[in-house]
């Protein structure tokens, strides 16, 4: 999962998007705390949060590129 991560993030990069939505899914947190760690050490990630609440919550992870 964080090779495929990682290559989401990069072709992101790439294409210049500015904003990310990121499905993680809430189970155990194990792929919620490793997409949190990648996009921690990121450069070209500004920012990232859990996305609303009607709309997955913590569940899905919104970055800011």
């Amino acid at each position: 999962a964080r090779d495929e991560l990682e290559r989401f993030l990069d072709r992101a990069l790439l294409a210049g998007l500015n904003q990310i939505q990121i499905i993680h899914g809430k189970g155990t947190g194990a792929l919620q705390k490793m997409t949190h760690d990648v996009l921690k050490n990121t450069p070209g990630v500004r920012k990232f949060y859990f996305e609303h609440f009607d709309q997955g919550g913590t569940g899905v992870t919104i970055a800011e590129l």
